[in-house]
């Protein structure tokens, strides 16, 4: 698991992040990377179905950080999240 900023909750993180996410898709696509679009589209693409668990009660936003790093580890995303992470800190 990444280190956080005292300063920011993991519940912060996680929808920081995926506005990050959608403006980073954003400006692939204007760049003409379709490939980073999909990428990025790839991982956070569950993440508002995570969200909707947590409502009901299930799982933990630290839960939905870490599986973000797993999955960002997985496509070779491991130094956008590290951006991502400092950017919106």
């Amino acid at each position: 698991m990444m280190i956080l900023k005292e300063s920011m909750n993991s519940e912060t993180l996680v929808f920081k992040l995926l506005a990050r996410a959608l403006l980073d898709i954003r400006i692939a696509s204007l760049e003409g990377n379709p490939k980073m679009a999909f990428e990025i589209a790839d991982v956070f693409h569950n993440v508002p179905y995570q969200l909707e668990r947590i409502q009901g009660g299930n799982g933990s936003y630290q839960e939905v950080v870490d599986w973000l790093e797993m999955r960002c580890e997985q496509k070779g995303m491991k130094s956008w999240l590290q951006n991502a992470i400092a950017d919106v800190s």
